[in-house]
């Protein structure tokens, strides 16, 4: 059986008009990568540490302890255009990825920052000041480019065998919009794009469908970024497709 391929041109995704200054700002890092690189498309998972010595140029150093300290996961040098990562992150990959792209952001976006700026905390609380909550959103934006979502979620779709008009569930907020995120779409997204699951989904989070649209419901986004044994209780697996729709069982 063949399953149609989904309308991606259904799916125009944007961000609030809050964001667009970072969103284009981490954009235009990337066209600027795939030009001096010579590339055609973008490369996925984003190479971030390879893209900040080369091409872009910044000093990059993995450190431990006596540099930064065992609370301090990255720290970025605007002034001198340097980033040190902790090397204990070298053991969790999103984050160690995450981290080199929050701090990338400090660069791009607050070059005139004086001093130095460190990241202590992933993932962001509501608490935390607007510089970070930048370079979190820059991370996000350059690690999950706006321009690839469409795609990978349609094809995360097809090798579900999900027929088109179950791009209406990824709003929804029953049991099979849930198992549609949880067990087709963010695993493959999170493999695809090297990031964590609560990474990919405060990314979708912030996501906008046409007349500015929510892409995910608020009151599923704790579901979406829960541990898996907080579902325990949702009837997930007796989920099946049934002429390409979910259908509980």
């Amino acid at each position: 059986m063949t399953v149609p391929e989904f309308p991606t041109t259904h799916l125009r995704l944007s961000v609030r008009s809050a964001d667009a200054r970072v969103e284009l700002a981490a954009a235009s890092l990337l066209d600027q990568v795939l030009h001096r690189l010579n590339l055609d498309e973008v490369v996925l998972p984003i190479p971030i540490d390879d893209w900040i010595e080369r091409p872009l140029g910044y000093q990059f150093g993995i450190v431990g302890d006596d540099e930064l300290g065992a609370d301090v996961l990255g720290l970025a040098r605007p002034l001198s255009g340097e980033i040190l990562i902790h090397e204990g992150l070298l053991d969790h990959e999103p984050r160690y990825r995450f981290t080199c792209a929050h701090e990338l952001g400090h660069l791009v976006l607050h070059a005139t920052h004086a001093g130095e700026l460190s990241d202590t905390e992933l993932p962001r609380d509501g608490n935390s000041d607007s510089i970070e909550r930048e370079a979190d959103r820059f991370a996000s934006a350059l690690l999950m480019p706006l321009r690839t979502l469409p795609g990978k979620i349609s094809k995360a779709a097809r090798s579900n065998s999900l027929d088109p008009s179950c791009l209406e569930l990824l709003r929804g907020d029953g049991i099979e919009a849930v198992w549609v995120w949880r067990r087709c779409i963010l695993p493959f997204l999170c493999e695809t794009y090297g990031v964590s699951r609560a990474a990919m989904v405060y990314r979708c989070r912030e996501l906008r469908l046409p007349k500015q649209r929510r892409l995910v419901r608020p009151s599923l986004v704790p579901l979406l970024a829960a541990p898996e044994r907080v579902l325990a209780d949702l009837p997930l697996d007796r989920v099946r497709v049934v002429n390409g729709r979910p259908v509980v069982t």
